[in-house]
Order: C-alpha cells, then structure tokens, then sequence
C-alpha cells in the first residue's frame, strides 16, 4: 500500500508547486520557444516568415557586437524577433547593413502574451546584423 502511495502523493506535490507559479514564470513558460526562439532571447531569421527551421541564430539577452559586416556571424537576415522577458531590458536596437553598404537601425519590441506578432519585424532584402543592444522601455531611451 505505501509503494502506491508514494509516487502519488511525489505527483500531488509537483502539481501543487505548478499552482503557486508566478506570474512572470507562467509567462516565460507561455511563450518560451516561440518560433525556435526561447523567452528571454532575441533571434534572427532567414526568411520573412519565421520558424525554428529558418533561424539563423540568438542573442541571449546582452549587447553584442558592433563588428564589422566581414566578421558578423548573422548574415543573411530577413526577420528579426524579440521574446524579451516583462520586467528587463526587452527593446532590442539592430542595427544591420545591406549589401549595398546602407547601415540602418530598427527598434524591436517585445513580443507579448496574445500578440507574439509585436515581437516580429522584417527587412525588404537581406542584412548583414552588425549590432544588438538591449534597451529597457524604449530604444530612445
């Protein structure tokens, strides 16, 4: 009788633990991997229309670069997508160069629970990223 017991009251316990989450935990878990790219991140993709098969590669949450457009590893860029976190850094200023040399900036803001759409920017031919910058409310800022 106690071998039965014991796993079930192991599961009770787990699923107790599951309804005291935090909101902000229940948040990064609604939208942890959307399109490949896991809550907290900012990921690059090849293709307007973005998947975990068309990302090309992520940002974890800090500023990098500036690089030059030879020694930038995210070449090849069509869409841009932030699943920044509430509460932190969650704007991302890219900035990125077109094969012609034209350098640009674009702000991108987080993607939301019920709006993931708000987090997806794309670009009109493909860029070389030569910049992330993590910028808490706004990119002015």
């Amino acid at each position: 009788m106690l071998k039965r017991f014991i796993p079930a009251a192991v599961a009770a316990a787990s699923l107790a633990g599951l309804a005291f989450a935090s909101p902000a935990s229940a948040e990064a878990l609604s939208s942890y991997k959307a399109y490949g790219c896991a809550a907290g991140d900012f990921c690059v993709y090849s293709t307007e229309v973005i998947s975990e098969g068309t990302k090309i590669s992520i940002g974890r949450g800090e500023d990098w670069g500036p690089v030059s457009v030879a020694s930038s590893p995210y070449k090849g860029v069509r869409s841009f997508f932030n699943n920044g976190v509430v509460a932190t850094y969650d704007h991302v200023l890219v900035s990125y160069v077109y094969s012609n040399g034209a350098a640009y900036s674009k702000c991108i803001h987080r993607a939301e629970d019920g709006d993931l759409g708000a987090g997806h920017e794309t670009v009109d031919s493909p860029v070389t990223v030569t910049r992330i910058q993590w910028r808490k409310e706004n990119c002015a800022a």
